[in-house]
């Protein structure tokens, strides 16, 4: 019995692996051919989609679609928001990542995912994606997973790829400095980022990566928060260079780590624009 014990020890060691910080393995080739589910969870696709990664092959996830979205007959693209959650929305149960303040939440709320172009005055619909890491107290997923995500998003939805932001809070954040930092074939495909309460990075000399490919930056970070300190030096590190598109950052006053609440929410507003807005201002160049 104790050798059994010690057997299934190990495979549960193993397996908890799969989304942790410090290791992935991850499988090439594996975009296509790949079915999803269309149960519907707060107002949301749950889908299942690839990782790339051998212990955990599959992840569940949210996926919100434009109203009266379609792959047959009409053509138009849409923009793509990447969602990047923190540890307390990991697991199995894919209404975790309902907590109070995230996307999915506001999906979930009655929010359309629509906003205002700033830039414009047009109203454009996005594509909202939330994957769930299912190893409760993980870090998430990060840069090779998210890869093979978006590649596969890329073949199986209508994607403006000129349009492709990403945001991640907390740990989520920490998975989100990865895509710039440990991959430039990803990060080069981002227009704007948006790290909010973020973890630290792994690699923060790399994140001169969002400067060298002129993707947009806004930092949203409480002030009381633990990781403020690293939020300044980020964003310092970005405009040390004076980058065509300077690096924001914007310190919530009495907040401590919990400014998605505040980011994410339509009505809160900074130099008349709020987070959503702010990302559809900047856009890609078409290859």
């Amino acid at each position: 019995m104790r050798k059994l014990g010690f057997a299934f020890s190990a495979i549960l060691f193993v397996f908890a692996l799969s989304c942790t910080k410090q290791s992935s393995s991850i499988v090439k080739n594996s975009v296509t051919n790949f079915a999803t589910q269309t149960t519907i969870v707060g107002r949301q696709q749950q889908i299942s989609v690839p990782t790339g990664d051998y212990t955990y092959p599959t992840s569940q996830a949210l996926l919100w679609l434009p109203q009266g979205y379609s792959n047959k007959g009409n053509q138009n693209k849409f923009p793509l928001l990447i969602c990047l959650d923190g540890v307390g929305e990991q697991g199995t149960d894919i209404k975790l990542l309902f907590h109070t303040g995230t996307v999915a939440k506001h999906i979930a709320d009655g929010w359309n995912a629509t906003a205002v172009n700033p830039k414009t005055g047009s109203t454009r619909k996005l594509i909202v994606f939330t994957p769930q890491c299912p190893i409760p107290n993980g870090w998430g997923w990060s840069c090779p997973h998210i890869k093979t995500m978006l590649a596969y998003l890329k073949t199986n939805y209508r994607i403006d790829t000129t349009r492709i932001y990403i945001t991640g809070y907390s740990a989520g954040g920490w998975g989100m400095w990865s895509c710039v930092t440990d991959d430039t074939s990803l990060c080069k495909q981002f227009a704007a980022i948006g790290p909010v309460s973020s973890a630290s990075a792994d690699h923060p000399d790399k994140i001169t990566n969002v400067d060298k490919y002129g993707i947009a930056c806004w930092s949203i970070c409480g002030i009381d928060d633990g990781f403020y300190t690293n939020s300044v030096n980020y964003t310092n590190i970005i405009n040390s260079n004076s980058p065509s598109i300077p690096a924001i950052l914007t310190g919530l006053q009495g907040v401590g780590h919990s400014a998605w609440i505040q980011a994410y929410d339509t009505s809160w507003r900074v130099n008349n624009m709020n987070f959503f807005e702010w990302l559809l201002q900047y856009q890609r160049k078409r290859k």
